[in-house]
């Protein structure tokens, strides 16, 4: 199994290498819409640019006021440009104990 941890930053079109580069499975990718993507840039990057991993878990969120962007809203936008993977919100990981609040 790969993972593919976007960390802080927005969308770039190198996500594509990487993906055809190591086929990750999982992505991680940040929503918090400050200092990393958006939920809509987070969706985009889904759709165009990792097409390989079937799992994705949105990170960065709701630490800081600043940090808009919520999973809902990924969600949301995943579902409008038609993004066809799972979404696993951190909430649910770990046995469901919350790893963001």
């Amino acid at each position: 199994m790969t993972f593919y941890h976007a960390g802080d930053t927005n969308v770039f079109s190198d996500m594509k290498l990487i993906d055809e580069l190591y086929k990750p499975n999982i992505a991680f990718l940040p929503i918090g819409d400050c200092l990393g993507m958006g939920p809509r840039e987070a969706a985009y990057a889904a759709k165009h640019f990792l097409p390989t991993p079937t799992k994705i878990i949105p990170m960065h969120f709701g630490t800081f006021p600043v940090l808009t962007g919520t999973p809902e809203d990924f969600e949301a936008q995943c579902k409008e440009m038609g993004v066809d993977k799972e979404i696993i919100h951190p909430k649910t990981m770990l046995g469901g104990a919350a790893v963001v609040e």
